[in-house]
């Protein structure tokens, strides 16, 4: 089958599990999290045994200092999403103290498996027997094969368990941007149908339809790499505005009701909102079309806004 028809297959099947229920959604996503976890686990084990040192010192920089910043969109990519959290807050026991803790974990898994990954993969031959450019988009399998081959059954187990790396992402994603686009529904800065909920379901049914139908365009325009990078402008946008709204929020609002309180205030918000800002400027430098499509649009919006919910 085509890939591009499987994609549209795929988004089918898991916009209507979405629509079924937050709970059979988020208990497929605990299942296939886990498989995930496991799976990288496992490539840890085989290739860590072989790990060596002077591998991970070969040709370090090959384009300069200034090849890590044309990087920072693949390495925001790498945790995108996360925030997506917040999202489901309302369908969650004990947000306040639960949400908290599915930051901090998550966060936690995340860098733990990005760090061993890292090492793991690159240390059993350097990063160009792995790169993209060599061997297209599998680099863990790459990897493997310089100790497995690529014929072995190990080989092929991680090859096809690293599929739910995948479909752990995307029904995460499609879980937390179903609550975004309800929000907006719902606080009518959209069309107030997307801010219902299924009789049944008590799912935003409307609004999981309508990302599916984004979505499956943006597929068939073969453009998803563009849309990738679009995104994460959108994140570290989302990421400045947030620092700046926890500064501005304790001079203004220093009573309010506060479950989480940002440790070590106000040097963590000013670190995330120096680094945020030097990636959005490397971002906007190394993808200048994108940069502008992308704010093009958020002057647009914004506009629109003002001019639609008076």
């Amino acid at each position: 089958m085509d890939a591009l028809w499987f994609a549209v297959i795929a988004y089918f099947l898991f916009t209507t599990v979405n629509i079924l229920g937050v709970k059979i959604s988020a208990t497929f996503e605990l299942i296939i999290t886990i498989i995930a976890v496991a799976e990288l686990s496992l490539f840890a084990a085989l290739t860590l045994p072989h790990f060596h040192l002077d591998n991970m010192r070969v040709n370090p920089l090959p384009n300069g200092v200034e090849g890590i910043f044309a990087a920072i969109p693949f390495a925001i990519w790498f945790f995108l999403g996360m925030e997506g959290l917040a999202n489901v807050a309302e369908e969650t026991i004990e947000p306040q103290k639960n949400i908290t803790k599915g930051f901090a974990y998550s966060m936690a898994t995340l860098g733990i498996l990005a760090f061993v990954t890292l090492f793991a993969a690159v240390g059993v031959g350097g990063w160009e027997n792995v790169s993209q450019a060599k061997i297209g988009d599998s680099p863990l399998p790459a990897a493997l094969a310089q100790i497995t081959g690529n014929s072995g059954v190990m080989y092929h187990l991680l090859v096809s368990i690293g599929l739910f790396g995948f479909v752990a992402s995307f029904n995460g994603l499609l879980l937390a941007a179903g609550r975004t686009t309800y929000e907006f529904g719902r606080t009518k800065h959209f069309p107030v149908l997307f801010g219902q909920v299924h009789p049944r379901f008590q799912t935003p049914h409307w609004a999981l339809i309508l990302n599916m139908l984004i979505g499956i365009a943006v597929l068939f325009t073969g453009r998803s790499a563009d849309i990738i990078t679009v995104s994460v402008f959108g994140a570290i946008c989302l990421y400045i505005f947030s620092c700046l709204a926890i500064l501005r929020l304790r001079k203004t609002e220093p009573d309010m009701e506060r479950p989480f309180r940002v440790p070590f205030f106000p040097y963590f918000p000013i670190i995330a909102l120096v680094i945020a800002s030097v990636a959005l400027l490397a971002m906007t430098y190394y993808n200048t079309f994108l940069a502008a499509v992308f704010f093009g649009v958020m002057v647009l919006s914004f506009v629109l806004f003002k001019l639609l919910n008076r």
